[in-house]
């Protein structure tokens, strides 16, 4: 059976990512996914072997993974490093295969997350892990700080005399717009460079901010190991995961978010990855996440992967908070009926 060329690399880009997950029915999986015999998915992955694109390994369980190349760099935060020669010097020339857009965007994210490193961690040192293989490329820059949780709770407490706990620190970083140094910076550059990336993580003092992780335990671990015996004390890592073909662009996002007539007026707040210990359901849960939410004009709730929302989370939501702001406009996104029904409820009370 003859395949076109797109369906021939669908089935061989599947295939690697099934190995790069390090599934064991990869064979299977794939072959069920196109239609195909295991027997041509493993003339695919012998066509890789053969290319140098995976390698056998013993050790895994799908016997094979996929071949990486990682780059570590070291830097000392003496007040002379700048986010964009380390960018132009040391990063760019690794990522020179990729298309335009996805150099943009690489350029964005790393000088955004590289400035918060040198000018808001406190730290004295700053590493960087670059890992690249056929399909994605991760940066992760680690600096040996504060931390960027504590140092949010330190500047909320003063400034807004609010005691918020890490885990509270980090659902602000989903809103945008907070900044621990307002006379410089305006509290974008985390809240774009996530969505621009294909998974986006931060870690600090065991708290974890991730946005789009298929499985952010395992995407943290495999990045911190690397730093546990290169720094004294980890203060924030940043993981940066983007897919090397990626069709995201930095213009689009910003359009969506922060169009250049009106500046950053709408966010998108991810409730299931806002509320990590349960189902939002709780009005104490939507208080913390309506918290400086007055400040957009538009609104919009992604209820990926959120199976049940409770009446009380609901009526704060869509019910007190709307009609304390009837100027905000209040998107819902990824709701299933269930969802939909509770909004509805509140909203007719």
């Amino acid at each position: 059976m003859s395949f076109t060329e797109e369906k021939r690399e669908a089935i061989r880009k599947y295939m690697l990512n099934k190995i790069r997950e390090d599934d064991s029915q990869f064979l299977r999986k794939t072959a069920d996914n196109f239609g195909v015999s295991e027997t041509s998915v493993r003339r695919y992955a012998a066509a890789c072997l053969d290319a140098g694109v995976i390698e056998k390994n013993e050790t895994g369980r799908c016997g094979y993974r996929l071949k990486e190349t990682s780059v570590h760099l070291d830097y000392e935060n003496d007040g002379t490093l700048e986010e964009d020669s380390v960018y132009f010097r040391d990063i760019a020339p690794l990522l020179r295969e990729f298309p335009q857009n996805a150099g943009k965007i690489w350029y964005y994210a790393f000088t955004e997350i590289m400035n918060n490193a040198i000018e808001h961690s406190r730290g004295s040192r700053i590493s960087i892990e670059v890992k690249k293989d056929c399909l994605y490329t991760e940066i992760s820059v680690t600096d040996n700080g504060i931390g960027i949780f504590r140092n949010i709770q330190e500047y909320v407490q003063d400034k807004m005399g609010i005691n918020m706990d890490a885990e509270q620190a980090a659902l602000e970083l989903y809103k945008g717009r907070l900044t621990t140094s307002p006379e410089g910076h305006s509290g974008e550059g985390i809240f774009f460079v996530s969505k621009m990336l294909t998974e986006f993580a931060l870690w600090s003092d065991g708290t974890v901010y991730s946005w789009r992780c298929e499985d952010r335990e395992h995407f943290v671990k495999s990045h911190l190991i690397a730093y546990y015996n290169r720094l004294r004390g980890i203060g924030t890592m940043a993981v940066m995961k983007l897919a090397n073909e990626t069709a995201r662009g930095v213009k689009e996002v910003f359009d969506e978010y922060a169009p250049l007539d009106k500046g950053f007026v709408k966010t998108l707040i991810p409730v299931g990855e806002m509320c990590p210990l349960g189902d939002p359901v709780a009005r104490s849960q939507a208080r913390r996440i309506l918290l400086r939410l007055d400040e957009f004009q538009e609104i919009v709730f992604d209820f990926r992967n959120v199976t049940f929302m409770g009446q009380g989370f609901a009526d704060e939501v869509f019910r007190v908070f709307q009609n304390a702001h009837p100027d905000i406009r209040i998107t819902v996104v990824n709701a299933n009926r269930d969802i939909q029904g509770m909004i509805a409820h509140v909203k007719n009370t």
